[in-house]
């Protein structure tokens, strides 16, 4: 499971984020929902980041 994470494009990862994010944020009426979705985008962008380092860590201990 956790190789799948290192076939997750990043840029597409924020741009699909991002619009799930604006559409939840808009449609809760949060009065700033643009700077809102970009920040949760940037951190949930950033988590899988960091699983893909850590997967990709993990593979290259095991092949050693």
């Amino acid at each position: 499971m956790l190789e799948w994470f290192n076939r997750i494009n990043l840029l597409w990862a924020f741009v699909l984020l991002a619009a799930t994010h604006a559409l939840l944020y808009y449609s809760l009426g949060n009065a700033n929902w643009v700077a809102l979705a970009f920040l949760a985008a940037l951190v949930d962008t950033g988590v899988v980041a960091v699983i893909q380092l850590f997967v990709r860590q993990i593979a290259r201990s095991s092949d050693k």
